[in-house]
């Protein structure tokens, strides 16, 4: 073959050749794929757990109105005979006298938990009942009633119902939801009718007159010193 035929046939081998890459070359570009997609992935789950863990982080155990009520007692429906009273410290509206768990635990006490001012009856119930204080002494007891109130409210009704047996002014409603009297009223943050007998930090006697199948906002006191006489027997 002549000089020339040999450079011909040499050119026509590389051009129809495939051009060859290094195996260093493709190692790198491999290598510069898969840690720009582990990079993605990265960014990714940094900006996924921006939403998530701050949520995770914020959240907390669910703390609703009943939290901490005697297990297997249904939201609203009191605390049933035998429980132990809450502890509570809370001041007579009018006198400003403490009235607490303690003060209260060697007196029987009729605590009444009502809806306060919204509620016309409610106060014609305080002010009946305590037409009822001869009896009520008789029996060693004596009356408290609770309304989810202000005190400025409260004190206007006492006024204007001329009552003087201790109320206090649960505004911030710790007291009712203590006692589990919330959630079945006529509103959910309200107490219904609910009268708790306690003694010795025990609750002797409940009952919510709001509830069936009494529902009533106002209940006879023959009838509430008659219910409560069940305890004698």
């Amino acid at each position: 073959m002549s000089g020339r035929k040999a450079r011909a046939a040499r050119q026509a081998a590389q051009t129809a050749a495939p051009p060859v890459r290094s195996k260093q070359f493709g190692q790198h570009h491999f290598w510069r794929w898969w840690q720009g997609g582990l990079i993605g992935l990265a960014v990714a789950m940094v900006i996924s757990g921006s939403f998530v863990l701050p949520d995770l982080l914020d959240s907390k155990p669910a703390a609703g109105p009943h939290a901490g009520m005697t297990m297997g007692v249904e939201p609203g429906a009191g605390l049933p005979a035998g429980s132990s009273v809450p502890s509570f410290s809370e001041r007579d509206v009018e006198t400003g006298r403490a009235i607490t768990s303690t003060s209260v635990y060697d007196q029987t006490t009729l605590l009444f938990f009502s809806e306060g001012v919204m509620c016309q009856a409610c106060f014609e119930q305080i002010k009946d009942l305590e037409r009822f204080g001869a009896e009520l002494d008789k029996r060693g007891i004596q009356l408290v009633s609770i309304t989810p109130d202000s005190p400025g409210d409260l004190r206007q009704a006492l006024s204007q119902y001329r009552i003087t047996t201790p109320m206090i002014a649960d505004d911030d409603r710790d007291m009712s939801q203590a006692f589990n009297t919330l959630g079945q009223g006529m509103h959910s943050d309200t107490p219904g009718h609910a009268f708790a007998l306690v003694n010795r930090g025990k609750v002797l006697w409940y009952r919510d007159y709001w509830l069936p199948p009494t529902r009533s906002m106002y209940i006879e006191p023959e009838r509430l010193l008659a219910d409560i006489s069940t305890l004698d027997g």
